[in-house]
């Protein structure tokens, strides 16, 4: 029974889709409806598929996380949620990808390099931090703050946000190009919930969320998440669309360094025992 719970309502499925849409909200996407009249055709299409698929991974990594109050106790299972997350990801990518219009083919390859490349050095920093979780004194704080420094830049890239979204003006079209409203907002609500579990992930791996009672680490989790989700909202539009060869310099000279830091910071503290 408790598995059940932990899979379907905390910290599962029902969760995961209150999380997405919260982060919708905060990030000003809230507006975008589809024409509900239409859901269960988009649902049977492909790309239809591939979308719930994605929710329903990250509805799976979430579920694996060692969340406050977590119904069945999970402690150790990140590569689970590693795994779950990156699908999350990846899956929604494959209708575009296999499509025969080269713009939305183009589109869907430049989401997925600079998504994978930001995604790699945010797990890269995360690690640095989880090997030490549950570990906050005063030797554990340099790997704590430095991978959360390399986090907050790192984020924006790995869900293709602001500066790093899809650059419509290069490929001629976007991924969404020639969908129905409602598959659309499908496709959004998907994008929504991956980014919404991984900024979640991100929180409780670089933040106190180990240590103190339940409450006030749900707190910290929930203040994360929409202060984060406030930050997201100011950044978009703020800058101009970076192509793929600015973001790899920008990710690996700043973030790249961040994340190895707090490895040597990790080596210096050495791990708890």
């Amino acid at each position: 029974m408790d598995i059940i719970i932990a899979g379907i309502v905390y910290p599962g499925l029902i969760t995961t889709l209150a999380l997405g849409l919260l982060y919708r909200w905060l990030v000003g996407g809230a507006g975008d409806r589809g024409s509900m009249g239409g859901i269960g055709a988009a649902l049977r299409s492909r790309e239809g598929l591939a979308a719930l698929t994605g929710i329903l991974a990250a509805a799976g990594g979430l579920a694996a996380m060692p969340w406050p109050a977590h119904p069945v106790g999970v402690t150790h299972a990140w590569l689970w949620t590693w795994a779950g997350i990156e699908l999350a990801f990846l899956i929604p990518l494959i209708p575009a990808l296999a499509a025969g219009t080269p713009k939305v083919v183009r589109a869907a390859v430049r989401r997925a390099q600079i998504g994978t490349f930001g995604r790699a050095l945010l797990w890269l920093a995360l690690t640095a931090s989880l090997t030490i979780h549950t570990n906050w004194g005063l030797a554990a704080l340099p790997t704590h703050l430095l991978a959360l420094i390399a986090a907050l830049i790192s984020f924006p890239i790995a869900i293709g946000w602001g500066p790093f979204d899809d650059e419509v003006s290069i490929t001629g079209a976007s991924m969404q190009d020639g969908m129905p409203p409602a598959l659309r907002w499908l496709d959004n609500l998907a994008r929504a919930v991956a980014s919404a579990a991984l900024l979640a992930t991100t929180i409780v791996a670089t933040l106190p969320t180990t240590i103190g009672p339940i409450w006030l680490r749900l707190t910290i989790i929930g203040a994360g998440f929409i202060t984060a989700g406030g930050l997201l909202r100011r950044l978009s539009g703020r800058m101009p669309r970076l192509t793929l060869p600015d973001i790899l310099r920008l990710g690996w000279a700043y973030v790249a360094p961040l994340a190895v830091a707090a490895t040597i910071a990790l080596i210096i503290a050495g791990r708890p025992t």
